[in-house]
């Protein structure tokens, strides 16, 4: 199967105060953030295209001679708008892939290749339009991440954003861990189609789960540890939080 990746390294990191250095250029046990999503992509993906932005020029310097493909997010819009402007990159090479990885540059330092490996053949022995990674956690709320919904068969049939959850909602244990594996015909067709969040004026990547869905297509969801996914970085504490995490592992 030939799979092309996404890395989503466009945001400003305001939160962060990163002082002009894209978060992802920042170090992560000695390393820069966006070192372990490329890693962990190598070998498996071609092209490898970064979808930068902000302060773009510290990404590139910290993958100086790494043969990746940038993509630029000149108006930051969003993960949906991001992987909309990585496909348009994506376009121009041939043969086009039969999938398309997409993960977040703050947020691939755990992940191993075997657990990528696995949620690619989920993905193809299912015919899937949509693939994703999937955590249970105790405390879901300290996350904030979407709640998953799974009907009777197995299949995720919603992603529920916490902010929109109802109470009942919120105790949802399996979370969206952020981390999407995209049918390529599905994706390019569908990429147009998410709608701009009211609240925030941003598109969100994780809505074509429910335009899956309304398509009557399969989307799936593979379980795996906490301790294989760990947290993405948006604030200075989450940096060290992380880095001790990972250092338990």
């Amino acid at each position: 199967m030939k799979i092309a990746g996404i890395i989503l390294a466009a945001g400003k990191g305001t939160r962060i105060n990163s002082h002009k250095i894209n978060k992802v250029a920042l170090p992560f046990l000695g390393k820069p953030l966006i070192s372990y999503g490329v890693n962990l992509f190598k070998g498996m993906v071609n092209p490898l295209i970064i979808v930068v932005g902000a302060y773009s020029e510290s990404v590139k310097k910290v993958l100086k001679g790494v043969k990746v493909v940038y993509a630029d997010q000149k108006k930051r819009l969003g993960t949906g708008h991001g992987v909309k402007v990585g496909l348009e990159v994506l376009e121009k090479y041939s043969p086009t892939p039969e999938a398309v990885l997409v993960g977040y540059g703050d947020h691939m330092m755990f992940y191993k290749k075997e657990t990528v490996k696995k949620l690619i053949n989920l993905h193809a022995e299912n015919s899937a339009a949509v693939s994703l990674i999937t955590v249970k956690h105790n405390s879901p709320d300290e996350l904030a991440w979407g709640r998953i919904i799974r009907d009777s068969a197995g299949y995720i049939i919603d992603n529920i954003e916490q902010r929109d959850a109802t109470a009942a909602e919120r105790k949802i244990g399996e979370i969206n861990a952020g981390f999407y594996c995209f049918d390529y015909e599905f994706l390019n067709k569908n990429i147009d189609k998410i709608k701009k969040s009211p609240k925030s004026g941003e598109y969100y990547v994780n809505s074509l789960i429910q335009i899956a869905v309304k398509q009557c297509r399969k989307v799936i969801g593979l379980k795996v540890p906490f301790e294989e996914v760990g947290i993405g970085i948006n604030k200075s504490p989450e940096l060290q939080i992380s880095q001790k995490l990972y250092l338990q592992d």
